[in-house]
């Protein structure tokens, strides 16, 4: 693996979260020719398996979704807890969906094109996969289960998979039954990996926001005798939870530790961590690189903030549907505006990140609606009104009129938000409101029997 690829450079100074929107479930992987790549969660966002690409491990862009979105899934449903893992010259990006089993997705390169996805396990309840191939060439996955679909959890299992990741090839059996390790619960989101001649699994417990991440190791996948420890936990930081995330073996040869952070309004969202192996062989991670207890880290070096990304002034990779795709729902983009196409319930969506301060658009035309959240007393409509070329706007219990095109902004509280028209204030600040699974979102819809027309975003950053 290249330390000197142009398209890596070493991990600067920062702040966390190095991410402060939705990044459900991460994990993350060192590419073979430079660079990093990261895929989430999306539960029932379209088209599923969002990606980002980092040269840094801090700095991270949208490049796309790997698919796998089923358009039925309930909010609870869907795309859960993938692993991306590079193998043979291929992208593979393994998933579980808890109503139908673990499935993949390939690819030769993280821009696609990506394979359809294929079932490799069918089952309820079965979820959070990782591939792990050893080194004499045989593949297994490992998985957790959901008890809301397979009547328990706290649980993991391995089963033999033909190395290509199309079907098992073996018989499940236990790995690790967290019922057997004290004070144990929960234990989900495995990621396995090889370190000289033991295998690793990484797998957090406890639950989303209060949980905490054990490391275990033996001499080989199929062992029985797992020793375990808390690597990483809560203690004294401010960092609830933290979960589920991945190792990282970075370009520069530094080692660090990815997780989320479960956010009462901002969802799931992202931490880096140092990682160096102590003298008895187990990671040590966050405060305890430098002797401190297994804490996380609120900074690394200088201190930085890492400034956020700003949205796409039209819809662009970092953009996501509900209800159908994004490109069922997007009649034109550019840097002129954007237009959708009216659809009775899908909206066009971006997760709301925690450093916005200040987004403006307009809309051109057309019944369009502006929701921060999926109470209707979060929702601005707009729609043509009684005089051609006007507009009646509505937010709840208020409304205006005003002349086509209308000047919408939203003021951005870490909370709540104030929607604003033609520079004053409409209405009062409603709450951010987040979904079961997922993050408070920015969200656009068309619901007339015509097209909604915006001018494009403009995003001022904290």
């Amino acid at each position: 693996m290249s330390t000197h690829s142009p398209r890596s450079r070493p991990v600067p100074p920062y702040r966390n979260p190095i991410v402060a929107r939705d990044v459900p479930d991460p994990d993350v992987i060192a590419l073979t020719d430079g660079g990093y790549a990261m895929v989430a969660s999306s539960f029932d966002r379209t088209p599923g398996l969002p990606l980002w690409f980092s040269e840094d491990l801090v700095s991270w862009r949208s490049v796309g979704h790997a698919g796998g979105a089923r358009p039925d899934a309930a909010d609870d449903g869907g795309v859960w807890a993938p692993a991306i893992r590079e193998h043979d010259g291929l992208l593979h990006v393994v998933w579980g969906d808890p109503d139908r089993g673990i499935l993949a997705v390939s690819a030769p390169r993280l821009s696609g094109p990506w394979s359809p996805p294929r079932t490799i396990i069918a089952g309820r309840g079965l979820i959070d996969p990782c591939p792990f191939w050893d080194e004499d060439g045989r593949a297994y996955l490992v998985h957790a289960y959901a008890r809301s679909r397979a009547g328990f959890n706290n649980r993991l299992d391995v089963v033999e998979v033909d190395p290509t990741l199309n079907h098992a090839t073996g018989v499940p059996r236990i790995l690790i039954d967290g019922d057997r390790v004290p004070g144990c619960s929960v234990l989900e989101g495995p990621k396995v990996s090889r370190r000289g001649g033991e295998v690793w699994v990484f797998a957090p417990a406890g639950g989303v926001a209060e949980g905490w991440q054990y490391a275990f190791r033996a001499s080989s996948i199929l062992a029985s005798d797992w020793e375990h420890r808390i690597v990483l936990e809560q203690g004294e930081s401010p960092v609830n939870g933290p979960h589920q995330g991945a190792w990282v073996r970075g370009h520069d040869g530094h080692e660090w530790f990815l997780h989320f952070q479960a956010t009462p309004v901002h969802g799931r969202i992202l931490h880096l961590q140092p990682l160096r192996w102590g003298e008895d062989g187990w990671p040590l991670i966050g405060r305890a690189v430098d002797g401190g207890p297994a804490e996380p880290v609120t900074a690394h070096g200088d201190a930085r903030d890492v400034a956020p990304d700003i949205p796409s002034s039209a819809p662009g990779p970092d953009w996501f549907g509900r209800g159908a795709l994004p490109s069922a729902l997007i009649a034109d983009a550019s840097a002129a505006g954007f237009v959708i196409h009216p659809h009775p319930a899908a909206t066009l969506g971006l997760a709301v990140d925690a450093r916005w301060r200040r987004t403006s658009l307009g809309v051109r035309s057309g019944n369009a609606e502006i929701a921060v959240g999926d109470d209707p007393g979060a929702t601005l409509v707009v729609e043509p009104g009684e005089a051609s070329g006007t507009a009646r706007i509505r937010l709840g219990e208020h409304t205006a009129t005003a002349a086509y095109p209308v000047a919408v902004a939203i003021v951005w509280g870490l909370t709540d938000a104030t929607f604003h028209l033609d520079g004053a204030p409409f209405g009062t600040a409603v709450a951010l409101t987040p979904r079961r699974w997922t993050g408070a979102e920015l969200t656009f819809a068309a619901r007339g029997s015509e097209p909604a027309v915006f001018s494009p975003l403009e995003t001022e950053l904290r």
